[in-house]
């Protein structure tokens, strides 16, 4: 079973926590009604790096994870009722401020990442031979596994740059506060699977 993110920009105005995200109405029948963010406005990437980054031990617990935070007392209107429908099948509710997500992206520049599975053993020692070379080929770790019991695999464990693993993500969420007005910005998120 998958793990999604659902992540929603707020931005303060006045002293005050609003939507930075556009909603739309949605009505899937069965009184299924309400308000969204429209899918390909979403931040959906599933990176469980990043995932586990944002909310410690969410699919992944890295030496520098945030704390979980829960739902701020302050969430606008349509966070908070988000949060409310999805009840107990929404998890690990927190929000992290927009300096805090760009102080992070400074320090993954200088981290690794210690990432650990199974992987197909020719396609290890591809990937050990270019880690040797001085000159890693970093896209070589992908595909891998958590575990199998297919022959021809080998358990692994290595130091990842930080910013392979989860930068291209953390830095498209950061992004997406580019031109949004207001005093101060955050994003508030939960998970579901």
């Amino acid at each position: 079973m998958g793990c999604d993110i659902h992540l929603y920009k707020e931005k303060q105005v006045n002293g005050e926590w609003l939507t930075a995200d556009s909603w739309g109405a949605y009505d899937y029948g069965d009184d299924e009604k309400g308000m969204e963010v429209p899918w390909e406005q979403r931040f959906t990437d599933r990176n469980y790096d990043l995932f586990g980054l944002l909310a410690k031990d969410v699919r992944r617990d890295h030496p520098f994870s945030f704390a979980t935070r829960g739902i701020p007392f302050n969430a606008c209107a349509e966070v908070a009722e988000e949060s409310v429908k999805w009840d107990s099948d929404g998890h690990s509710h927190s929000y992290l401020y927009l300096h805090e997500l760009k102080d992070m992206l400074t320090f993954l520049g200088k981290s690794t990442m210690k990432i650990s599975g199974m992987k197909d053993k020719s396609e290890l020692a591809a990937l050990q031979f270019s880690i040797a070379s001085g000159a890693p080929n970093w896209n070589l770790l992908y595909p891998y596994c958590q575990a199998t019991n297919a022959e021809g695999y080998a358990e692994f464990e290595i130091d990842v740059p930080a910013m392979f693993s989860v930068g291209e993500s953390l830095e498209k969420i950061i992004a997406d506060f580019e031109g949004v007005e207001g005093e101060n910005h955050r994003i508030v998120f939960f998970f579901d699977n």
